[in-house]
């Protein structure tokens, strides 16, 4: 009995040299760090942040820490300045608005280390060791609403075209009322509901019934959070809506609700596509700082997230034309009244 043990012994020593051995990790930047607003399962700013970290990571064959910091400001403040005081880390990534303010504070305090701040508006004065990235919500709306202007046609079919407005939201409903006219929409064609909160969806319902009431049959989520009403109210009345911000499509896909079946899709900030170009460029050191960079459509800051019930029913040409990149939001020739002449727009990005 030894005898074949020991046999074994020498076997499983023999075979060791032929098994496989575990892959080898990729290395990890120890000097870059992201930090994310939002969870994971946002389909918002974290999610879309994590797409682009793991696309650079497989691209480049290396690890990025990446922090998912909640919604809670006073841990978003700890935790940035955790990481700003921990040596390791020179380069820090961080978004949206509410952390990157805390970012630029930190950026302040250690001007020797290198901090992108997206979703930043536009500060007086950038430091020296600042990337500062906002998103054109003005050109957000725009989009969104050409995609409304399309898809009833109101030039023919007189049908009215609808948005949930909430606070902060002058520049989307700027873009949207504009990007609805280049479609072909008669301004009197556009119906709005103005939502004191962009955070409570059942006002956000009730103010979508009496959208609809008036027969719209698309409106657009300017509302943040209130949206989400606007987006229930569009699939129990078997409406449709557009979504900003963040990707609402995915959100209900994953809930199965029926509001998934309204839903056309959402323009988004790119922030995937922005934090893996950002990281690629940050890693060959072709960032510029101490500025502040306003990205549109055009320059690939806005995404359309498209939901199955846009591509199985959109015109072919507008699908071309939003993969293709080939629209050219641009002012209209006068401004909506009581907004104002003002497209200054990087503001507070809706979530």
């Amino acid at each position: 009995m030894r005898t074949w043990i020991r046999i074994a012994a020498i076997g499983l020593t023999l075979m060791g040299g032929c098994l496989p051995r575990p892959a080898t990790s990729p290395p990890s930047l120890t000097s870059v760090i992201v930090l994310m607003e939002g969870v994971v399962g946002d389909r918002g700013p974290f999610d879309f942040a994590a797409a682009g970290v793991g696309a650079f990571q497989r691209s480049e064959g290396v690890k990025v820490p990446l922090i998912a910091m909640g919604y809670d400001p006073l841990a978003w403040e700890r935790m940035i300045r955790e990481a700003a005081r921990d040596p390791n880390y020179r380069f820090f990534l961080i978004g949206m608005e509410g952390p990157a303010r805390l970012g630029l504070e930190m950026a302040r305090i250690f001007p020797g280390k290198r901090f992108v701040l997206l979703g930043l508006p536009p500060e007086e004065a950038i430091p020296p060791n600042v990337l500062a990235i906002s998103f054109d919500e003005w050109e957000m709306g725009w989009v969104a609403g050409y995609i409304a202007g399309r898809w009833v046609d109101p030039a023919r079919t007189r049908q009215p075209i609808g948005a949930l407005i909430g606070p902060g939201a002058e520049a989307l409903w700027e873009g949207y009322a504009c990007g609805a006219q280049t479609a072909g929409a008669p301004p009197e064609a556009l119906r709005i509901e103005i939502v004191a909160s962009d955070r409570d969806p059942l006002v956000g319902f009730e103010a979508a019934l009496r959208l609809y009431a008036q027969g719209v049959p698309i409106a657009a989520g300017l509302a943040g959070g209130s949206s989400a009403g606007l987006f229930e109210a569009a699939g129990a009345l078997r409406r449709y809506a557009i979504g900003v911000g963040a990707d609402w499509y995915d959100r209900y896909a994953a809930m199965r609700s029926p509001a998934m079946e309204a839903l056309l899709g959402s323009v988004t900030p790119a922030v995937d596509e922005v934090v893996r170009r950002t990281l690629r460029q940050g890693r060959r050191g072709e960032l510029p700082f101490g500025i502040h960079q306003t990205l549109g459509w055009q320059a690939g800051g806005i995404a359309w997230r498209g939901s199955p019930v846009f591509f199985h029913r959109a015109p072919r040409e507008l699908q071309q034309a939003l993969r293709e990149r080939t629209l050219q939001p641009t002012p209209c020739p006068a401004p909506q009244k009581g907004h104002g002449e003002s497209r200054s727009h990087p503001t507070s990005i809706l979530l």
